[in-house]
């Protein structure tokens, strides 16, 4: 695996002053494709966001739930963004200084959307997808990844991606392929017992928005 300049940009970026404990005015979350900046906090619970392309975005803070909110409808949405329904789960999560939303399935909780909390203009967030996307697959178990940098992989290579995140770890993998693929790397090392793997949040997200990825497929 090559060594990645990006991943060093993108991890200076992201550690760059962002304070915010909660979601504020003025915060802005990039999905890999349009830039939201929330507009507007009422009452400490319903934020509003807006896109450089005018798209609206509206979040309801569950009471007594930290960091969790659920999608509502906007005035200007026919339909909810990202694959998920109205009322659907978003967590704000916060692993270290890494800060993003995760929209999650309601049929079955697994991330569908994944924006990420920046102080970036929209050029420089464009021109940082753009170099994402120019990254070898098997960065996914540090990068913030979102659906349109997946959206450039095939399905066999979203497979192999997903089980790298396990593979860091030393999953003990049953199927024979697994196996043998990440058995020619010297740095796989099988535990005996894979219930005692802890992937970070970070993983955890990353591996469920491909598998979200591969099952649109």
């Amino acid at each position: 695996m090559r060594a990645t300049l990006l991943t060093i940009i993108l991890w200076a970026c992201a550690l760059c002053g962002i304070q915010a404990q909660t979601i504020k005015k003025g915060d802005k979350f990039f999905d890999g494709i349009s830039l939201y900046t929330v507009q507007e906090v009422r009452m400490g619970k319903y934020v509003y966001m807006t896109s450089n392309e005018d798209n609206e975005l509206t979040l309801e803070k569950v009471d007594g739930k930290e960091g969790e909110y659920t999608l509502q409808p906007s005035r200007q949405a026919d339909e909810p963004p990202f694959g998920s329904q109205w009322g659907g789960r978003v967590q704000y999560i916060h692993h270290g200084e890494r800060k993003l939303l995760a929209f999650r399935k309601p049929s079955n909780g697994e991330v569908v959307w994944t924006m990420d909390l920046t102080r970036n203009s929209y050029d420089n967030c464009v021109m940082m997808q753009q170099m994402m996307q120019q990254e070898e697959p098997e960065n996914a178990g540090t990068l913030v990844l979102n659906r349109p940098y997946l959206d450039g992989i095939s399905k066999a290579d979203l497979r192999l991606m997903r089980n790298r995140i396990l593979a860091n770890h030393g999953y003990r993998f049953t199927s024979k392929d697994l196996q043998e693929y990440f058995g020619k790397y010297r740095w796989y090392k099988p535990v005996d017992d894979n219930s005692t793997i802890k992937l970070n949040i970070i993983e955890q997200v990353n591996l469920e928005l491909i598998k979200s990825e591969e099952a649109e497929r």
